[in-house]
C-alpha cells in the first residue's frame, strides 16, 4: 500500500507535517513503539507510530529518527494525545527525508494499523488476482509460440526479479536484469550439473543466486534447462517464492514445446542415414530444406555423436548433440543411438577448413561444459574433415562416423575429433568393430599386462618408449636413465612374451597399433 492512501481516509484525519512530497512511499506495516532505537525491532517500510514518550529533549529526536531510517522505516507517524509535535522532531525528519504524519488525540494507534492491515490485505488479494490473470496469459502466449525470451523478460521484470534461463552447457536461452557473462553461465552450469538436490543457493563474485532445474517430463540435466534467480531462495518472502514459481512453470513450458520440436524434428529426418547412403541426392535436399538446413551456394558439415554405454533415456545422445549445436540455425539431428547431424556453413570452399575449426571449437566448449555431469556416460564426438556439397555427404557422414569412434577410443569422459585429425592408422581402427579391436589388442598386449601386474615391472612402458625412439637403444636408454643392457633385457623379455621380433617392421607395426587401441 501506498502512505497517501492511509492519509485518503477521512476518519483517521491523518495529515502531513513533513514529506507530502513523498505520499507515493510504500507501507508494508504499522509498528507502534515508544523506545528511543527501535531499529532493532524493524524489519523496514514499516509505519512507526510512537506517543514520543522516547524524548527528554530535543537531541532524543535526532537519535529515534537515526534508528529508524537505519532499519529501512518508511515513515514516522506522532501522536498527539500528550502534546504537540516539537520542531526538532520535525527538523530531524526533514533532515533524513522522513515523512512524518501527525495522529490527533482522538484517533488511536489501533485504528492506524487496522487500516494498514486492510489496505495491505486488499493490494495483495488484488495482486494475487492481477498476477493470476497475467499468468495465464503469458501462459497461453509462449503455449501459442510466442518468442520465450521476450515473455519471459516480460514476466520476471514485472515480477520485479532479476532471472535468467541457462542450458546445461552455459547457453544463454533467456533473462531479464544484467547479463549473466558466459564464464558465469559456464560456471552455474557446470556446478549445477553435480549438485543431487535443488533449489540451490549458491554464490558468484558480488551476488548470490538461487539455482533450479527446469524439469519437464522427460528432462534430463546433460540436455536440460536452469533457472537462475537473484538472491538466496532461504531470504525469499513468501510473494517472491510464487513469483519464481510462475517463472518456472513459463520456462517448463516452453522448453517443453522446444523438446516436442526437436523430437518431431528428429522424426521428420529419420530417413536422412539411409538416403545418404543410398546417395538420393533429390531427397536429401528436399529434407534439408524442410528442416531450413539447406544454403543456396551453401556447404553442409557431417557430425556424429553418441553416448557410452547406451542410456536408459533413449533419445539422451540426440538431445545432447542437439544442445551442443543450438547455435546452429538450421542444423539438422536425428537418431538416438548413433546420431548424425548435417551443420549448414556458408562456403565449402577457401574458408572451409576455418569453416571446420569454428565448429569443432564450439562441440569442444560445449562437450567441456558437460564433463561434470557425465559420471555414468562418456561422450564421443565427430566432425568430418571439410564442408561438403549434397553429393559428397555419404563420405563426409562416414568420415565423421571414424572420427566419432576414435574418439570414444581416447581417453577422457568427453571428446571431439574432426576428421582432418585423424592419422591413417587411426582411421584405421577407428573402422574396426570393438569386439576385434579387443581381442587384438588382449593377444599382443595381454601377456605383457599380465606380466607387469604379476612381477611389478615397466615393460609396456618400455615398449611404448621404445618404438617412441624408432627402435634407437641409446636414445630410448637415455630417456629412460636405465643402462642399455637394462633395456636389452626388457625388450628381450617382451619379445619372448609377444612372440614378435622387435627389429622387424611388420612386428613393430603390430605392437605399435595394439597400444594405440590400450589409449
Amino acid at each position: 500500500m501506498r502512505l497517501g492512501e492511509l492519509l485518503s481516509i477521512p476518519r483517521l484525519r491523518l495529515r502531513f507535517i513533513s514529506g507530502a512530497d513523498q505520499a507515493h512511499r510504500a507501507i508494508r506495516w504499522a509498528y507502534t513503539t515508544d523506545l528511543l532505537r527501535p531499529a532493532r525491532y524493524l524489519t523496514g517500510g514499516e509505519l512507526v507510530l510512537t506517543g514520543m514518550m522516547w524524548r527528554n529533549g530535543p537531541q532524543d529526536s535526532e537519535v529515534f529518527v537515526a534508528s529508524v531510517v537505519e532499519a529501512g522505516g518508511a515513515a514516522v507517524g506522532a501522536g498527539t494525545a500528550l502534546g504537540e509535535i516539537p520542531r526538532d522532531l520535525v527538523e530531524a525528519c526533514e533532515r533524513h527525508g522522513v515523512p512524518l504524519l501527525e495522529v490527533p488525540a482522538e484517533t488511536s494507534f489501533g485504528a492506524v494499523t487496522e487500516e494498514v492491515l486492510r489496505l495491505i490485505n486488499r493490494h495483495r488479494f488484488t495482486t494475487i488476482a492481477e498476477n493470476r490473470d497475467r499468468h495465464r496469459r503469458m501462459m497461453a502466449e509462449v503455449a501459442a509460440g510466442a518468442d520465450f525470451p521476450a515473455v519471459f523478460a516480460a514476466a520476471a521484470e514485472q515480477a520485479r526479479l532479476r532471472a535468467w534461463v541457462v542450458s546445461s552447457t552455459g547457453r544463454a536461452v533467456a533473462g531479464a536484469g544484467p547479463e549473466l557473462d558466459g564464464r558465469a553461465r559456464a560456471e552455474l552450469a557446470a556446478r549445477a550439473l553435480s549438485w543431487p538436490s535443488f533449489p540451490r543457493s549458491t554464490e558468484l563474485p558480488g551476488r548470490a543466486l538461487t539455482v533450479m532445474p527446469v524439469q519437464t517430463r522427460d528432462s534430463h540435466p546433460l540436455a536440460g534447462w536452469l533457472l537462475v534467480c537473484e538472491g538466496r531462495h532461504e531470504d525469499w518472502e513468501e510473494e517472491v517464492h510464487e513469483a519464481v514459481a510462475e517463472l518456472a512453470s513459463i520456462a517448463v513450458l516452453a522448453r517443453s514445446r522446444e523438446e516436442e520440436r526437436a523430437l518431431n524434428d528428429a522424426r521428420h529426418a529419420e530417413a536422412l542415414p539411409r538416403l545418404l547412403e543410398e546417395q538420393r541426392q533429390e531427397e536429401v535436399e528436399a529434407l534439408l530444406r524442410a528442416a531450413g538446413g539447406r544454403e543456396r551456394g551453401g556447404g553442409h558439415v557431417v557430425v556424429s555423436a553418441a553416448l557410452a554405454p547406451e542410456p536408459r533415456l533413449a533419445d539422451l545422445a540426440r538431445r545432447v548433440a542437439g544442445e551442443l549445436l543450438a547455435e546452429r540455425p538450421g542444423a539438422v539431428v536425428t537418431g538416438d543411438a548413433d546420431v548424425l547431424a548435417v551443420v549448414p556453413v556458408p562456403d565449402p570452399g577457401h574458408a572451409g577448413a576455418q569453416a571446420v575449426e569454428e565448429l569443432r571449437g564450439e562441440l569442444e566448449r560445449g562437450a567441456r561444459a558437460l564433463e561434470p555431469g557425465l559420471v555414468d556416460y562418456r561422450l564421443a564426438v565427430g566432425i568430418g574433415s571439410t564442408p561438403r556439397e549434397l553429393g559428397d555427404l555419404r563420405g563426409a557422414a562416414a568420415e565423421a562416423r571414424h572420427a566419432r569412434r576414435l574418439a570414444g577410443l581416447r581417453p577422457g569422459r568427453a571428446q571431439v575429433i574432426a576428421g582432418a585429425e585423424i592419422d591413417s592408422h587411426e582411421l584405421l581402427l577407428a573402422s574396426v568393430p570393438e569386439e576385434v579391436r579387443a581381442s587384438y589388442r588382449e593377444r599382443l598386449l595381454g601377456p605383457l599386462l599380465a606380466y607387469d601386474r604379476d612381477h611389478r615391472s615397466e615393460l609396456v612402458e618400455t615398449l611404448e618408449r621404445f618404438l617412441e625412439h624408432s627402435g634407437s637403444w641409446q636414445r630410448c636408454a637415455s630417456a629412460m636413465h636405465v643402462h642399455v643392457n637394462t633395456l636389452r633385457y626388457r625388450i628381450g623379455r617382451v619379445e619372448e612374451l609377444t612372440g614378435r621380433d622387435l627389429s622387424r617392421l611388420e612386428h613393430r607395426v603390430d605392437l605399435f597399433l595394439a597400444l594405440r587401441l590400450r589409449g
